[in-house]
């Protein structure tokens, strides 16, 4: 009898909620109410009960807000007319995500976003700021407010501004860090930010696991290093980042690292990458034409590597040795005829999934021949991106695998036994011993000199005495 109506109490509460719940969206945003576009949804969750979620479209003026609704979201999208927050805003209210997309704001001031509660995520995407009436008419001084001061993501994108003055027009990264000490996320997207000016970053940044970065205009960025949360790093369209700074070889000293994705920055090669715990990259778009062997050695927990639209021509059998876990390799590039891959990586690594465009063919050589062989006579592991009868390029003509043997003149020693093995490129250690020992000695036989020279000289000046 306890348990029937510890039950039906438990079952009045959740009908209760409900009833509260229907009864603020029914109450507030009524579906009948046509003229405010809005639609009201129970967002409730055991943090934070009894809260709805607003999502309005082609609004004109801003909807009816209420200081007593505990707003999960408000989102506000494709607005018909400027939103004038010259006498409405989000003052005084509780809201703990806003996003307004595709809008025209006129006339944000000091107390368009002042005093919210609980805000921790602000979206402001695909919008244009027609004025602004704060005291030196720059964007970023309204997250000086306290509303902001606990906010742990930010995101903006494709901003535009009808300020005069372009110096108006731009953020600056390190004290937007400085303004928001709590951000784990930044998403900062076709917008100006400001090149770095040297301010006091050490406890900026603390608790940052990602950064986004894309076309902000920049010329350069703070030290990266500094940003020591940072789990995830995304830098496109920034090819002047990598030409002032040592933005690849600051990369190891960041212990959280997993991800990291420059696209679109006319990166050449890849040297100098290190790091004990990144497992993803992406340099899609980039200007990579070729891997060299060992290119990834100082990065041995790399899971997933995407070259996708590079122009590369050549990846090296052992551009992979140091890596343990490689699982993909992503090489799609669109128009081009003959694969990049030395073909002793389909045996090397028969487990890598492997994405290329389906015209692309492998290269026919003896290599691929050996392949064959070893995968008919054998039952050699090879990798699936290898069919029996798939065809290669020869000659500008396309041959089956199977009948290279009338093309080409191959022993039966399998070329690709020597896999890590040894380094192509050999170091100078050497010559800069030679060089060192060559300096010595060329300091010792000055001091021998100088020696003689001073003894000689005390000989004569003692006789010299003798004789006097």
């Amino acid at each position: 009898m306890n348990l029937r109506s510890e039950f039906f109490s438990f079952f009045l509460i959740l009908f209760n909620l409900d009833l509260c719940l229907s009864s603020i969206c029914s109450q507030y945003y009524p579906l009948q109410s046509q003229p405010q576009l809005c639609e009201c949804e129970d967002a409730s969750s055991s943090g934070t009960p009894s809260s709805i979620l607003l999502k309005c479209i082609g609004l004109s003026t801003i909807p009816n807000l209420y200081s007593n609704i505990i707003y999960n979201t408000i989102q506000i999208d494709s607005c018909l007319n400027d939103l004038n927050f010259q006498y409405e805003s989000f003052n005084n209210l509780t809201i703990n995500i806003l996003r307004i997309h595709h809008c025209n704001l006129l006339n944000i001031n000091d107390q368009t976003f002042a005093n919210i509660k609980q805000l921790e995520k602000f979206t402001l995407e695909n919008s244009t700021i027609i004025s602004l009436k704060v005291s030196n008419e720059n964007f970023q001084e309204l997250f000086s407010i306290s509303s902001f001061q606990k906010l742990k993501s930010l995101t903006l994108k494709n901003i535009h501004y009808h300020q005069k003055n372009k110096h108006d027009k731009k953020l600056n990264l390190e004290l937007l860090l400085q303004q928001l000490l709590f951000l784990h996320r930044l998403e900062l997207s076709n917008i100006f930010i400001d090149s770095y000016r040297y301010y006091d970053i050490y406890s900026v940044g603390q608790h940052l696991t990602y950064l986004s970065l894309t076309n902000t205009h920049q010329l350069s960025l703070l030290p990266i290093e500094y940003l020591v949360s940072l789990e995830r790093l995304i830098i496109r369209h920034l090819p002047n980042l990598f030409q002032t700074q040592p933005l690849i070889g600051s990369l190891k000293k960041l212990q959280n690292l997993k991800y990291i994705a420059f696209e679109h920055n006319q990166l050449e090669s890849i040297e100098n990458l290190q790091s004990n715990t990144i497992d993803d990259i992406d340099l899609s778009s980039n200007l990579i034409e070729k891997i060299d062997e060992y290119t990834f050695e100082y990065i041995p927990k790399l899971r997933h590597l995407t070259l996708t639209n590079n122009p590369l021509n050549s990846i090296d059998k052992n551009a992979f040795c140091g890596i343990k876990n490689l699982e993909r390799l992503s090489i799609h590039i669109t128009h081009k005829q003959i694969s990049p891959l030395d073909n002793c990586i389909l045996i090397n690594y028969p487990r890598l999934k492997i994405v290329e465009d389906a015209s692309t063919k492998l290269q026919c050589n003896c290599q691929l021949l050996n392949i064959f062989n070893l995968q008919r006579q054998e039952n050699v592991d090879i990798n699936r991106l290898f069919k029996m009868n798939q065809d290669c390029l020869y000659n500008d003509r396309f041959v089956r695998v199977y009948e290279l043997e009338k093309y080409l003149n191959c022993s039966s020693f399998n070329q690709c036994t020597d896999f890590c093995q040894y380094r192509q490129r050999k170091t100078q250690t050497i010559p800069t011993i030679l060089s060192h020992f060559q300096v010595k000695s060329k300091y010792t036989s000055l001091s021998t000199s100088l020696y003689s020279f001073f003894s000689y000289t005390l000989c004569l000046l003692l006789s010299c005495f003798l004789y006097l």
